[in-house]
């Protein structure tokens, strides 16, 4: 892919040819990475409501390679200091896929190490009541590929879409899993219970 096949496109604010120019040279920096990429576009935006407050900018990346996607999501408060920040981290993304690809082209199988499968007891609080409180969705997103990935898999497909977590059909279990990152290191594994017989 050429850097100059890049889309780029702007929400909420005036489309310049001078942060056009800038992406595209921050982005081409790391043009020998993106040889197998079948299409990038970059989305430049700005949120009215919070002018002039410390996360009004917003850049996202999106680049398709043969086997995954990538996406980078940065905030700030300087464009182009976050078009900085985007293309220094889609690099790192695109190289840890590339250090992947034997696996993503299933000549190497997926592992990941077991985690400590010792749970901590949750503790039933019920000192707190919320009868009043009527909960809302914020946002609802359809999984159109549910193919059965590997656990090692689905947490490189977790890292390089940059998410906390990430739902999948695991090909170890045939089941749909929850796939996160925990707070104090390492990564947690949810599925449904086997059914009693």
């Amino acid at each position: 892919m050429n850097i100059k096949d890049i889309q780029i496109s702007f929400i909420g604010m005036e489309p310049t040819e001078a942060l056009k120019k800038y992406s595209k040279e921050k982005i081409g920096k790391y043009e020998h990475l993106l040889e197998e990429a079948t299409s990038m576009e970059v989305l430049l935006k700005q949120f009215k409501s919070s002018r002039g407050v410390k996360d009004d900018f917003r850049v996202n990346f999106n680049l398709v390679l043969p086997k995954s996607v990538v996406r980078v999501e940065v905030n700030g408060e300087n464009m182009y200091a976050i078009i900085d920040q985007a293309s220094d981290t889609l690099a790192r993304r695109i190289k840890r896929y590339q250090e992947k690809k034997s696996y993503w082209e299933g000549i190497t199988p997926w592992k990941v190490i077991e985690a400590d499968a010792n749970m901590d007891e949750i503790k039933d609080d019920t000192s707190e009541q919320y009868s009043d409180y009527t909960p809302t969705i914020a946002t609802r997103k359809k999984i159109d590929d549910m193919t059965p990935l590997e656990e090692g898999e689905a947490i490189e497909r977790m890292e390089l879409l940059g998410y906390d977590q990430y739902l999948f059909k695991n090909k170890a279990t045939g089941k749909i899993s929850m796939l996160y990152k925990r707070i104090k290191g390492g990564y947690g594994l949810v599925e449904p219970a086997d059914p009693e017989v």
